[in-house]
């Protein structure tokens, strides 16, 4: 029998649910008629009794589910939003259970939505392009000449980085206005300028700010350009979906083999190290048998959490297979250890996450939730170990069977012989 774990964060239900399922809950509860009183325990509730779930019966929702789920997550998004509903899904949740739902079919589809990896942030500045090291051959060459839809294409395409500066860039020779920027909210916009909302949907852009224009005016280029927005979002989302790993949120393998072979040509030409570590889960077969693909799901995300807040923030995390996992270690910040040099830093790091994974706490294995995972780990480093993306993972994939041929729970730095 698969362990379940159970959350004890408050749950709000609005609308009508049956007394069985109220009482068989064993987080704390609290029951509301209307759409409007469930947004007002989100916005009064304390730091100390935080609302974990907004559970919804369909019809209070009833005409316009998309705005009323909207208007709760506008107040608190990190509550998780179910509806019960008879035969409809509805998209805009989270979750969506039937009417008749049990309390713990119920609290899991919440665990399920909050042991989901958390999404990778699609703002502006993120350049993915750079990361990987993907080269175009077109080359984004400003000049005296208008700007047109043309070059915003270009720009996506070829300089994603650039691209809201070039659409403000038009912006600007299209209109004449004396200042036009997008900015965060009203509060970043000058005083004296006048502003209009940048929002597609339920996707929010910002504020378009500028002096000189007229309210109409500044309106008809704000839906201009929030189009020209959402679809740079959505490039971008794509771009880095088909780099990321669904379960866990890690990078991919092809993500590895792209980033690794651009941060090796920078190696090279700054001569300065570079460590892969691959590891893989000791015996992970045994927790799916013993406690189902939940709880081996469960491990796999909470396992890439843990290696993120140790690492540093320029390094990798990429899941490459069932649960084989490749850290990229490439921050050129120097070492945090004074006196250490890179493998030796590496190696610390490394370790550490193999204590810290033996510590780690995965409720779903119920009872031997502590101390019961290892796992087993080979680095290889540029340039004593190989000096291409081969035969460095080679390397490292050696010593992973080095350490799994010496009792597994290790991690080989070294020569395997």
């Amino acid at each position: 029998m698969t362990a379940q774990r159970h959350t004890r964060g408050t749950y709000v239900f609005a609308g009508n649910f049956d007394n069985e399922l109220i009482s068989c809950m064993e987080q704390p509860v609290r029951r509301v008629d209307t759409i409007f009183d469930a947004i007002g325990e989100l916005a009064t509730c304390s730091a100390a009794d935080l609302i974990e779930a907004v559970v919804i019966e369909e019809s209070i929702i009833i005409p316009n589910p998309v705005a009323n789920i909207d208007a709760i997550r506008r107040v608190d998004p990190t509550a998780v939003i179910v509806v019960a509903s008879d035969n409809k899904t509805h998209i805009q949740a989270d979750a969506n259970v039937p009417r008749n739902t049990t309390a713990a079919r119920l609290c899991s589809a919440v665990i399920n939505v909050k042991s989901q990896p958390t999404e990778l942030s699609f703002d502006g500045d993120m350049d993915l392009d750079s990361v990987l090291g993907l080269s175009d051959a077109a080359k984004i060459v400003r000049d005296s000449a208008s700007l047109g839809d043309v070059d915003l294409v270009r720009t996506l395409m070829h300089a994603p980085i650039q691209f809201k500066e070039t659409l403000v860039d038009l912006l600007k020779q299209q209109t004449g206005w004396t200042f036009c920027a997008i900015v965060d909210d009203r509060s970043c916009a000058p005083k004296t300028s006048i502003v209009a909302p940048l929002r597609y949907g339920h996707e929010e852009h910002g504020v378009l700010a500028a002096i000189g224009a007229t309210k109409e005016d500044l309106s008809r280029w704000a839906r201009w350009a929030v189009c020209w927005l959402d679809l740079a979002r959505r490039q971008q989302k794509l771009k880095i979906l088909a780099y990321q790993d669904d379960l866990s949120g890690a990078w991919n393998r092809r993500f590895l083999r792209t980033c690794l072979a651009k941060e090796l040509q920078i190696a090279q030409k700054e001569r300065r190290h570079l460590t892969v570590m691959i590891f893989d889960i000791d015996d992970f077969k045994h927790y799916n048998d013993k406690w189902g693909h939940d709880a081996g799901d469960e491990i796999i995300r909470e396992l890439v959490k843990l290696l993120r807040t140790i690492i540093r923030k320029g390094d990798h995390v990429c899941r490459i297979g069932g649960d084989e996992f490749a850290v990229v270690f490439c921050d050129p910040e120097p070492p945090r250890e004074a006196g250490s040099n890179h493998p030796t830093t590496i190696e610390i790091l490394a370790k550490r996450f193999r204590e810290q994974v033996r510590k780690a706490r995965f409720p779903k294995l119920g009872t031997e939730a502590t101390g019961v995972l290892s796992i087993s780990g080979g680095l290889a480093t540029f340039p004593w170990d190989g000096m291409d993306v081969d035969s460095i993972l080679v390397k490292a994939d050696q010593r992973l069977l080095q350490s799994k041929r010496q009792g597994k729970n290790s991690i080989t730095i070294g020569n395997e012989e």
